[in-house]
């Protein structure tokens, strides 16, 4: 009586099917996370950006408030709409004209008799808020 015996590659190839699967599922998960990373980061950096663009602007404020200056002096590309200062940077961060700017922060100030405070808000490319603070800064008039 003969045997017949099945051939051992086609049990090799299944197995390299399946190790292959594996891998390539391994790649796609790792490729989510690394990607999910690059976000994150991507957000951290501009928040953390937004952030000290905000507090150089507020510094500038309360300068302009105790001296009488101009902020134009230090943000000569800025503009000023309806009480609204707009300051526009670019990807680096770096001052930008209003067409070149990916980011903007802008301070709209309300005064009241003795103090005046203003809203600073810093926005990304497509309008979404990153960072808004409110600094206040003496008016310059004196208590009775």
């Amino acid at each position: 009586m003969k045997m017949k015996t099945r051939s051992k590659s086609s049990l090799f190839l299944m197995e390299l099917i399946i190790v292959l699967m594996f891998f390539s599922l391994s790649a796609g998960i790792c490729m989510k996370i690394f990607s999910s990373a690059k976000v994150k980061t991507n957000l951290s950096r501009d928040i953390t950006n937004a952030s000290f663009a905000a507090e150089s602007l507020a510094e500038c404020y309360k300068a302009q408030k105790l001296d009488g200056a101009d902020l134009s002096a230090v943000y000569p590309y800025a503009t000023d709409y309806d009480g609204v200062y707009t300051v526009y940077y670019d990807k680096d961060w770096t001052m930008a004209e209003e067409y070149q700017g990916a980011y903007r922060a802008t301070l709209k100030e309300h005064t009241e008799e003795y103090f005046s405070e203003a809203q600073i808000v810093v926005y990304d490319r497509v309008g979404n808020e990153l960072f808004s603070m409110v600094c206040a800064a003496s008016a310059g008039k004196e208590a009775d």
